[in-house]
């Protein structure tokens, strides 16, 4: 995933408003973001999007629905398969989509998905480098894989 181009960067900033405590002026940047590239038909700008605009929200619920919406630009499904993802920009994106909507499921008392989305963010992870990102995603899914108990 290319971080520096012009669409990226945009998202770039808006997370690191987020991270920085400015949940709401984060919210609206990304909002206006997955508009501007769901008219587009942006996917991987409209994921990554709407996989951070989850963490804008307060409430399972819409998060989860943030999460879904992430995870169906990425694969053109929201179920709780194993989808091929749409363009090869998303093979190392798959294992954190996955993980979320695995954790939201959690979240909301429905273990059954959530095992079975960290299931398929667990055999995904076999793509991630060993580097800061791939330890990261491994990390939360080992927290993720006890907190549904699988582990």
């Amino acid at each position: 995933m290319d971080l520096s181009s012009p669409e990226m960067k945009d998202i770039v900033e808006a997370v690191q408003a987020l991270d920085q405590g400015d949940k709401a002026g984060a919210r609206k940047r990304l909002l206006e973001l997955w508009e501007a590239h769901s008219a587009n038909g942006a996917r991987l700008h409209m994921s990554v999007a709407a996989h951070f605009l989850a963490d804008t929200e307060d409430g399972a619920s819409e998060e989860m629905e943030w999460d879904l919406r992430a995870l169906e630009a990425a694969t053109g499904s929201r179920d709780a398969e194993d989808h091929e993802p749409l363009s090869p920009d998303f093979v190392t994106f798959l294992p954190s989509l996955h993980g979320s909507v695995g954790n939201g499921y959690r979240l909301l008392g429905d273990r059954e998905r959530a095992r079975r989305h960290v299931e398929i963010a667990v055999a995904r992870s076999a793509v991630l480098a060993d580097d800061d990102y791939g330890q990261l995603v491994r990390n939360g899914l080992r927290r993720l894989q006890a907190g549904v108990g699988m582990t």
